[in-house]
């Protein structure tokens, strides 16, 4: 019994320690591995968006190539434009943009990053009052030209 009460408090302290990491669910990342994602507030999926609310990602990966020593070489100077955020719900198969109020994607890590460098891309989207109160796929994508850097989805729940 004394084994058991320490073992479901460290249990319990981990579950609350990791309670806002979510699942990965890889969408076509080519360029970067990631490692883990953190949408705030998001306590259960499908994650709950708040009408009127503004929600947090945070993702860390890893880059597979040296994507942004190519495409990012003006990113520093803030004349970069050739990798960009996208935000899509996706209903009924087709992609609905959410605005994003910062779609350069070096405004929202650091840049450059080289191959086997590890990175964090911190962006936010506002969950507008008007948006149906409906389930829907968010797909979050960074690209740069024709190529997807990262991708993931995450199941959604607009809610009031």
């Amino acid at each position: 019994m004394n084994l058991v009460i320490p073992g479901v408090l460290i249990w319990l302290g981990l579950a609350l320690v990791s309670a806002n990491k979510i699942a990965v669910h890889d969408c076509g990342s080519k360029l970067a591995k990631i490692t883990s994602i953190d949408v705030q507030p998001c306590t259960a999926i499908p994650c709950p968006f708040k009408k009127g609310t503004t929600v947090d990602v945070t993702v860390e990966f890893q880059a597979s190539e040296n994507f942004i020593v190519d495409s990012f070489v003006a990113c520093d100077a803030g004349s970069f434009t050739k990798a960009e955020s996208k935000v899509h719900g996706i209903i009924a198969g087709i992609a609905v943009p959410f605005p994003l109020r910062d779609k350069d994607a070096c405004n929202n890590m650091k840049c450059p990053i080289k191959s086997g460098d590890k990175a964090v891309y911190k962006n936010s989207v506002a969950v507008l009052k008007n948006y149906p109160g409906i389930g829907v796929m968010v797909k979050w994508e960074i690209v740069s030209g024709k190529d997807t850097v990262l991708c993931f989805t995450v199941p959604v729940k607009i809610v009031s």
